[in-house]
């Protein structure tokens, strides 16, 4: 069942994906290995967050996927003292911050679905 929760978090699963997008663009040139492989890892983020976004199934599993990929990001970043990429920062910053607002629209719509569905008991008051 489409609900509206469900169609927030599947626009939110988009804009995050070409935020994901903008942190590559975001990023100096891949100077080393370890770099080209960050920027490797956010390309295949993006692609799974817009993926997200068209099925179902894979859904959860992307939000977290996500979340780890952006507050590893954010945490060696925040480690770092003379990191130049502050856009990259506050671009993951503002991504992770949608991706759970995307998890709590899905949870929500999950529940919303169950109920429908009679998998959950509704509160009858006495």
């Amino acid at each position: 069942m489409d609900t509206l929760p469900e169609h927030l978090a599947r626009a939110i699963l988009f804009a995050v994906g070409l935020i994901a997008a903008l942190v590559l663009w975001a990023l100096p040139p891949a100077d080393g290995a370890l770099l080209l492989h960050h920027q490797f890892l956010i390309a295949v983020l993006a692609a799974a967050l817009l993926g997200a976004a068209l099925f179902r199934g894979i859904r959860p599993a992307v939000v977290i996927a996500g979340l780890l990929s952006q507050a590893g990001f954010v945490g060696i970043a925040l480690a770092t003292p003379d990191f130049g990429a502050t856009t990259a920062l506050y671009l993951n910053l503002a991504g992770m911050t949608a991706l759970l607002c995307a998890g709590a629209l899905l949870v929500a719509a999950a529940r919303q679905q169950a109920r429908w569905d009679g998998l959950q008991p509704q509160q009858r008051s006495p």
